[in-house]
């Protein structure tokens, strides 16, 4: 038979030994707010943005008063989680090197989509991207609009010239060079479907492929 205590001598619980999802870890303002941006995204990349905050509060072990008090609104928090999802991995600079015509166009391609690729190489990017537009928010299109089609524009114009084409360059077949590798990750972190593991070659390969059809294509 299990003892027990005489009225008066029950003491409660331990912090110690409360179950982990009823602590309440003591932060500072700023780390308990990266806390919950950092919680938000995996949430909402792996359920989508029609989740429930207060699913994400229950996950996070915090009241959904407390998100709110850091983020405001829901639509805030989302737009904070594109932010550190897809913009946090968007480099200015990627321009800036693929029109430096000293260097080769294939080398600066190669380098260019090594380092996107492994930009983008991530589970909560893709599905992220994903998400934003099957529940029809305007997140993904807007990340296209504005950084995405400038980079292909760039691409698109410094192959031109590079390869001296009398003809503007399709701008389909340029999207079709970025699909490539946006597609690995999709096979990879959604169809969860084996992908070759050799990237610096899948990269090379890929560029290749795409400038010599361009340079088929362009011969008399």
């Amino acid at each position: 038979m299990a003892a027990t205590s005489a009225p008066g001598d029950s003491k409660p619980p331990s912090q110690s030994k409360l179950p982990t999802s009823r602590r309440r870890v003591r932060m500072s303002p700023k780390d308990r707010e990266v806390s919950i941006l950092e919680g938000a995204v995996t949430f909402f990349a792996e359920r989508g943005f029609s989740a429930q905050t207060r699913d994400l509060a229950a996950q996070l072990g915090v009241s959904e008063s407390l998100i709110y008090r850091y983020f405001g609104t829901k639509e805030a928090l989302i737009q904070r989680v594109y932010e550190e999802t897809i913009l946090s991995r968007w480099d200015p600079s990627w321009l800036t090197r693929l029109s430096e015509r000293s260097v080769p166009i294939r080398s600066r391609l190669i380098s260019f989509y090594s380092q996107y690729f492994y930009a983008i190489d991530n589970r909560c990017w893709i599905r992220i991207a994903m998400h934003s537009s099957l529940d029809g928010l305007d997140l993904t299109n807007n990340y296209i609009m504005a950084q995405v089609e400038a980079l292909l524009s760039t691409i698109a114009f410094e192959v031109q010239e590079s390869m001296h084409l009398k003809n503007k360059l399709d701008f389909e077949i340029v999207w079709h060079l970025h699909s490539s590798f946006i597609y690995y990750v999709v096979r990879k972190h959604i169809h969860m479907t084996p992908v070759p593991e050799e990237i610096e070659k899948m990269v090379e390969l890929t560029v290749d492929n795409f400038l010599h059809g361009i340079a088929v294509d362009s011969d008399p």
